[in-house]
């Protein structure tokens, strides 16, 4: 269980930290755009016009 000392250094924990971080914010807003468009494109199925 070496690896696990390994993850929990400080000079990796640095690295790993704001990594995890960024790729989190990018699925998050990924995720909002999907739900986004999903919903426009059930308004535009049901016919009401998106732009109003």
């Amino acid at each position: 269980m070496e690896w696990i000392q390994d993850i929990f250094n400080p000079g990796t924990l640095a690295l790993l930290i704001p990594l995890v971080a960024i790729i989190g914010a990018f699925a998050v807003a990924a995720l909002k755009a999907h739900h986004k468009h999903q919903e426009r494109i059930e308004k535009i199925k049901q016919g009401f016009d998106i732009y109003d």
